[in-house]
């Protein structure tokens, strides 16, 4: 695949409805990697539009968007692996590297907003 410009724009699906606060602002929680089947994910999730981020989910409360600058002015990169799929790599592991993991976290949160409110109507994919 094509490398991504920093201007390319990104999308998160919100997974965990917590991942947004009141105000509406994105918790740091959605860019700290996560236990899946028993091991910390390898990277996040990404996707180039809004509904490439939660069609393969069964329940999406929203969408964040950042951009490829936001991710690699932290010292992570954006990786476009499939066409609908974009993963952001170098993610420090939570277990290992607690307080760096929750640093980059905080950044990447801190420059990302909420693209999509579906907080109170969750996208809902039947499989």
């Amino acid at each position: 695949m094509d490398k991504l410009s920093d201007d390319t724009i990104l999308y998160r699906a919100i997974t965990k409805k917590k991942w947004i606060d009141p105000d509406k602002a994105v918790d740091a929680e959605a860019f700290i990697l996560r236990i899946k089947r028993g091991n910390y994910e390898e990277a996040l999730s990404a996707a180039l539009e809004p509904e490439q981020s939660y069609n393969r989910l069964s329940k999406c409360w929203g969408v964040i968007r950042f951009t490829v600058r936001d991710v690699r002015e932290l010292g992570l990169d954006a990786i476009q692996d499939k066409p609908d799929h974009v993963s952001i790599i170098n993610v420090p592991n939570p277990e290992t590297h607690e307080k760096e993991a929750t640093d980059i976290g905080t950044k990447l949160a801190k420059k990302s907003r909420l693209f999509l409110d579906r907080l109170n109507n969750p996208i809902i994919n039947k499989k």
